[in-house]
């Protein structure tokens, strides 16, 4: 491998076509008639760092899945080092070298580092181990990737840089020559990231190829050699962060899309105050530092962050599920303390839609009927009898009302598509009658179609006076719907935007500085 350096020292690997380690020719994949993926070309050579950015449904991660054989290509080919290659599983991909480090580790966190290193290959003599030959073995490959980590240590009692550490040495161990990392730093604090962005320099220096896919772009600008942009399936924009600027980066995430988004609506946010959050703080990573907004009747706030920088946790505080969480908070006027259950929430005037409405919002099984009324079977009841004809009275009124696409009401939830899912959720919570709505990442999983019908949803509610929270890591949905947005990067509010302000550009600016 050849190396330079840049004008900091820094080592920057040179792109000879002859030390590719990694070529993708013509890859592509397409799920049930939508092209996730279209035919797309990439290279990486030893010891470079190639940096992928894009917005959510970019094709970033079904890219990643098929490199690391979580997907098979529809068509086209991988070559590693040269050689023609096809993967049936991440095992197989793993076997060939090629390794991903995903944003949530798969470890075993009350063993050993040592025995994490060496899982599913534990050294054995006539078919015997020893906890001292696998930590003989661990401490081998540590040193022969330069790093440190006391093998002795529980996975558990690591911090999360640390953990990250031991599967780069866990791939390493197994002879890997390229690193696929996601979303590497989304819950590092930005020592931690100095410190593994500094192993990746020495790895690179050792011919080891590396992938980071990221949203943090001022952090990989600083780091990789080559930034590939992804947009609308397509791999649509390459170049160095040496010599382009990050807004270059930006209008080829964005496309052809205004760069400011004209507002459906001007609403100022001069209702009555409904919610007001105070100084709240919670330790960890991710966590949250001081952070204040106040939610006003009929309008829409959003909320937009980074996956792992905090804004989540304003979510689950005010579903209920943060009881950890410190500071004050304010509903009509009456201050409270930090919810310690859901249903502590819901009895304060809190809507609460989380993101997995498959797993934490519904019964599968249970009918449409019996879904909306689900939250609120207490108040439907007389004499401690529920008839079927209240529930279905309930459920036509909010099924007219979200147009709810089922084939009666006594179909059951999981039978319906993904958007009509999100409406049923959205009006069993409704139906509670809330003081304040807060949605959770409101579209995820849904199609185009049940996207802009859930947007236009939210909207007339705040017509209908109603002061709406949402909170999500899409940043289109965060400018699309949001009257006023607030930009929390690593725990802390950092912006507060309005009219005009609030673009896509600048939002992505503010969360991934």
């Amino acid at each position: 491998m050849t190396s330079t350096s840049d004008m900091d020292g820094r080592p920057v690997a040179k792109t000879d076509p002859t030390e590719m380690v990694l070529r993708a020719i013509g890859i592509s994949k397409k799920f049930a008639g939508n092209q996730a993926l279209k035919p797309t070309d990439f290279e990486l050579a030893a010891g470079e760092c190639v940096a992928i950015i894009g917005e959510n449904g970019a094709g970033k991660s079904t890219f990643a899945k098929i490199l690391t054989g979580a997907e098979r290509s529809d068509t086209g080919t991988l070559q590693l080092g040269g050689i023609e290659s096809t993967f049936g599983s991440p095992r197989e991909a793993l076997n060939h070298g090629i390794a991903l480090i995903p944003q949530e580790l798969a470890y075993v966190p009350d063993l050993a580092v040592a025995e994490n290193v060496m899982l599913n290959r534990l050294p054995s003599r006539k078919g015997v181990t020893t906890r001292k030959a696998i930590r003989s073995e661990a401490l081998g490959v540590m040193q022969r990737a330069g790093l440190e980590v006391a093998v002795d240590r529980t996975m558990a009692s690591l911090s999360l840089a640390d953990r990250q550490i031991v599967e780069i040495v866990k791939a390493l161990g197994r002879e890997s020559k390229v690193l696929i990392l996601d979303e590497p730093t989304a819950a590092l604090t930005a020592d931690e990231s100095a410190k593994l962005y500094a192993i990746l320099r020495e790895l690179r220096q050792h011919g080891i190829g590396i992938i980071v896919i990221s949203h943090h772009l001022d952090q990989i600008s600083e780091h990789a050699d080559r930034i590939d942009v992804f947009r609308d399936g397509e791999r649509v924009f390459s170049a160095s962060p040496r010599t382009t600027p990050n807004t270059t980066f930006i209008e080829q995430m964005l496309g052809a899309k205004s760069h400011v988004l004209e507002m459906r609506r001007k609403r100022s946010g001069g209702g009555e105050r409904v919610l007001t959050v105070d100084s709240w703080n919670v330790d960890g990573r991710p966590g949250l530092s001081d952070v204040s907004f106040a939610l006003h009747a009929g309008e829409v706030v959003g909320i937009y962050g980074i996956r792992g920088g905090g804004s989540e946790l304003v979510a689950e505080g005010l579903g209920g599920r943060r009881p950890d969480i410190t500071g004050t908070l304010t509903i009509s006027g009456k201050e409270l303390r930090i919810f310690r259950t859901p249903r502590e929430a819901m009895s304060s005037g809190i809507a609460y839609l989380p993101p997995d409405r498959k797993n934490e919002g519904l019964v599968l099984p249970m009918s449409v009927s019996g879904s909306i009324s689900m939250l609120i079977r207490r108040r439907l009841a007389t004499a401690g009898l529920i008839t079927a004809r209240r529930e279905d009275d309930l459920a036509a009124y909010w099924a007219d009302r979200f147009h709810l696409k089922a084939s009666s009401l006594r179909q059951s939830v999981g039978e319906l598509s993904g958007g009509n899912q999100q409406k049923v959720l959205l009006a069993s919570r409704l139906a509670t009658e809330p003081s304040a709505l807060v949605v959770h990442e409101p579209t995820r999983g849904v199609d185009i179609g049940a996207r802009h019908e859930m947007h236009e949803t939210l909207r007339a509610l705040a017509d209908d006076g109603v002061a709406v929270l949402v909170i999500t890591s899409d940043v289109e949905e965060a400018v699309d719907v949001s009257d006023r947005l607030l930009v929390i990067r690593n725990g802390t509010l950092v912006a507060e935007l309005g009219g005009d302000a609030i673009t896509q550009e600048q939002v992505i600016r503010l969360a991934a500085a």
